[in-house]
């Protein structure tokens, strides 16, 4: 049998839980316009949809024009292409489509001032044929509709088969064996008032890098490998990252029921964490956040940011071996 590379540490993940128990989410952050566009049902199933499908490793996205980055321009693109009616949201038009003419749009929307030379999404091809795949899988089973691909699942997780953790995997963007980007897009949804859940015990927390970064610098995680241990803190590519992300998942059930917070919110506390406070440099020893403004409180009600709030509980915090350990750097378009 092979040796556990990764532990829990379950007295850390309840005292982060219970830190966790008395922070708020601010209610502005969930009527943003993304959420809350003023276009029919459908064109918001295929914005979320789509921007959700080529969500992964963007590093090297930003507008420095808007100061946007990552996710945050994402939004910010596929809002503008709801708006106008793209052809990058008709599954009919990217059902046909050629790599190239793909690619070509998807320059335009993720340039500054629609120079496509500008733009800095990244991975081209491999967003561009996710985004046909998609295309084609949509108009030949579900009548050319996102919703009806939603709606089919009924507002099941798990139903027999026909639950969306069951029938979003035939897609190759949301192939993930477990589930990140099937997850995310179903808290969107959910977040717009565009579906219901009839099964939340079933939900597969949310997990990225900034998240798998976060917990193994609490201590949430303890890497017990030393090999592994090394390669993490060198920043070396793994060919896989399962044992690492496999227990973020396990720390973040664990997390979720002990704080109160719904499994679906990890993402909001500790994503924003990872993306402005504990990334290349740490607020904890550098007193300053990467993000200007800090994602953690544009997300979670705080009266000042001098500090981290998990300093009282994080072992990165006191331990600079923990304070350097990096998220698992693997090839991947599951996240």
């Amino acid at each position: 049998m092979e040796k556990d590379q990764t532990a829990l540490n379950i007295e850390v993940c309840r005292e982060v839980a219970e830190k966790i128990k008395g922070l708020k989410l601010r209610t502005d952050f969930y009527n943003r316009e993304y959420l809350n566009l003023a276009v029919d049902d459908e064109t918001k199933f295929r914005m979320n949809f789509f921007a959700v499908a080529i969500c992964h490793q963007t590093y090297t996205l930003i507008n420095k024009r808007l100061n946007l980055f990552g996710w945050d321009y994402l939004e910010h693109g596929f809002t503008k292409l709801a708006k106008s009616n793209s052809k990058l949201l008709d599954p009919n038009f990217l059902a046909s489509a050629e790599i190239c003419e793909v690619v070509a749009l998807l320059k335009i929307a993720f340039s500054e001032n629609g120079n496509p030379e500008s733009c800095t999404l990244d991975r081209l091809d491999e967003r561009a044929d996710l985004m046909i795949n998609a295309g084609k899988i949509i108009c030949s089973v579900y009548q050319k509709s996102v919703g009806n691909l939603i709606q089919s699942a009924g507002g099941f997780l798990l139903q027999n088969g026909l639950g969306l953790y069951e029938i979003l995997p035939c897609f190759e963007a949301f192939s993930d064996p477990l589930q990140k980007k099937t997850t995310f897009l179903i808290k969107l949804l959910m977040e717009a008032n565009l579906l219901n859940i009839n099964d939340p015990a079933n939900f597969i927390p949310i997990m990225d890098y900034h998240m798998q970064r976060v917990l193994m610098r609490l201590g949430c995680i303890e890497i017990i490998d030393e090999a592994l241990r090394q390669k993490l803190t060198d920043r070396q590519t793994l060919p896989a990252d399962d044992a690492v992300r496999s227990r973020c998942i396990e720390a973040f059930r664990l997390i979720a029921g002990i704080s109160g917070h719904p499994v679906t919110k990890m993402n909001d506390f500790f994503w924003s964490l990872g993306r402005s406070c504990c990334n290349q440099t740490t607020l904890c020893s550098n007193k300053t956040c990467e993000k200007n403004p800090c994602t953690f409180t544009q997300i979670i009600e705080i009266e000042n940011h001098t500090h981290c709030e998990f300093e009282p509980v994080c072992k990165g915090f006191r331990d600079i071996d923990y304070r350097n350990l990096w998220q698992p750097v693997i090839e991947t378009h599951y996240y």
